[in-house]
C-alpha cells in the first residue's frame, strides 16, 4: 500500500494514499527510522533519507504535493470517513485527544 510520510509539528505519521488517513500513530524521528527499518530493511533506509529531506522541506514525502496541507486536504481520517482539519488530525492522531463528540481513531 503506497504511503507518504507526513510531519505535523514534531510528529511523523505514515499516511495511506489508499484510505487517505494515517496508518500509524504519531512517531518521533527515531521511532520512524526504527519502524521503517523493521518494515523495509536496510535497503529501505537509503530511500528514507531522500523522503525525509522532502518531509523536512515541505511537511510531506510526496513528490507531487507542495505541502502537508495538500497531502491531507482530501483526507477521510475522521469518524465515518469525514474530513478532519490539520488541528483535528494533530489532536486525534498525535496527541490522542478526543475530537467531535469524543471520537478517537482506533
Amino acid at each position: 500500500m503506497p504511503e507518504y510520510i507526513v510531519k505535523i509539528k514534531n510528529h511523523y505519521l505514515l499516511w495511506s494514499t489508499i484510505s487517505d488517513r494515517p496508518v500509524t500513530g504519531a512517531m518521533t524521528l527515531v521511532e520512524l527510522k526504527k519502524h521503517y527499518r523493521r518494515k523495509y530493511g536496510e535497503d529501505g533506509i537509503g530511500d528514507l533519507d531522500s523522503r525525509l529531506r522532502r518531509v523536512e522541506e515541505k511537511g510531506t514525502s510526496s513528490i507531487d504535493d507542495q505541502s502537508v496541507y495538500e497531502t491531507i486536504s482530501l483526507n477521510r481520517a475522521g469518524p465515518r470517513e469525514t474530513r478532519l482539519t490539520m488541528v483535528e488530525i494533530e489532536q486525534a492522531y498525535c496527541l490522542r485527544q478526543p475530537i467531535r463528540g469524543g471520537w478517537l481513531p482506533e
